[in-house]
């Protein structure tokens, strides 16, 4: 069984947002904690710019709206294609276990 590899939740956010050569936005996996505690995976998704701040109060800054707003590329229905993840649910980004931390937990040397 291999061992999954652990990022910083800044390097993920990075993986998210990052576009590919055409100019694309890039395919990722998520694994995410929905409210209700059950985990949710989505297997191809990228960021979505369809919903940009204005009357469906989405702001578009992540530092004001901790939320990422994704686009399911496997939903077939327009209306369920759009939707968005609190970053701090998020767990895991194409196979990476995100470490949402910042270090704070970090053991110090004597």
């Amino acid at each position: 069984m291999a061992v999954k590899q652990v990022i910083k939740r800044k390097v993920a956010m990075a993986w998210l947002r990052a576009d590919d050569s055409r100019g694309q936005p890039s395919i990722h996996s998520v694994k995410y904690r929905k409210l209700d505690h059950t985990i949710g995976y989505k297997a191809r998704v990228s960021k979505s710019f369809r919903h940009l701040p204005g009357a469906s109060k989405f702001k578009g800054d992540l530092k004001e709206a901790h939320e990422f707003l994704f686009v399911n590329h496997d939903e077939p229905s327009d209306s369920k294609k759009h939707f968005r993840i609190k970053i701090d649910l998020l767990i895991e980004v194409d196979g990476h276990i995100i470490d949402h931390t910042n270090g704070e937990y970090a053991t110090t040397r004597i």
